[in-house]
């Protein structure tokens, strides 16, 4: 491995320890508690430390402010009012951190100044054995150009449940509820503490569910894959020649 390579590679080391530190910098300033309700003020959700749902209140008066039919789509307005405060309580914790100015720091002009985008960053390198460097090198940039998307629109996983009675299903993804259904008919004979404890057990066995498919082995994916994989061709220079 030449000099130069070698230069390129202690940048690349430095480059994707930073991009590691500014990701779980991030993930830290998460809000532990979030809540929002929907506009006419019939459903409220509170949100944990990781923005999936911890509880619902139903208004007592709910069927005054809103129809059986529109139950389960003001669960979901209130969720996204909830995940929005979320979102500008996480922004403001890391403006006041100075996140964002450590990230535009990284991410500024490619001149060969220490603490910018490395070469290898920049441009692919030849391929070599067992992947090719530059995949790597590539697949970190476009992690680090998007580090700030850290709110990305939830996707459904396939992780859902239902209450005892199967008139409610909610639907969860890793990163918040994707939907809620309700028997709009089963609903209008419902008090507000009947569907709060129906909300209550259909989220529970969406969380269980969401749990037993996160436990399947899964492929290292994200930031600490890419951090991994880098590092062990940094720890090992035979990898890195031709």
């Amino acid at each position: 491995m030449t000099d130069e390579l070698a230069v390129q590679f202690a940048q690349m080391q430095k480059y994707t320890a930073t991009l590691h530190s500014l990701m779980t910098a991030a993930q830290s300033h998460a809000p532990r508690q979030s809540a929002g309700a929907d506009k006419s003020g019939a459903v409220r959700i509170t949100l944990g430390p990781d923005g999936l749902p911890a509880s619902f209140r139903v208004d007592n008066d709910w069927d005054r402010k809103i129809t059986p039919a529109a139950f389960g789509g003001a669960v979901m307005e209130a969720f996204q009012v909830a995940i929005n405060d979320r979102m500008e309580t996480w922004t403001r914790a890391l403006a006041e951190d100075g996140w964002r100015d450590r990230v535009d720091q990284v991410k500024g002009p490619a001149t060969a100044t220490e603490g910018r985008i490395p070469a290898a960053f920049r441009k692919p390198v030849e391929e070599v054995n067992p992947r090719p460097i530059g995949d790597i090198a590539e697949d970190m940039f476009k992690a680090f150009d998007t580090v700030d998307a850290l709110a990305a629109v939830p996707k459904s996983d396939g992780a859902s449940g239902t209450d005892r009675t199967g008139k409610i299903t909610i639907s969860l993804s890793s990163s918040g509820l994707t939907s809620c259904t309700v028997d709009e008919h089963w609903a209008a004979r419902q008090t507000a503490a009947q569907l709060m404890n129906a909300l209550s057990q259909a989220l529970t066995a969406a969380k269980e569910d969401l749990s037993r498919k996160s436990q399947k082995p899964q492929p290292m994916s994200g930031v600490d894959r890419l951090f991994a994989e880098a590092m062990a061709l940094l720890h090992d220079p035979r990898r890195l020649a031709d």
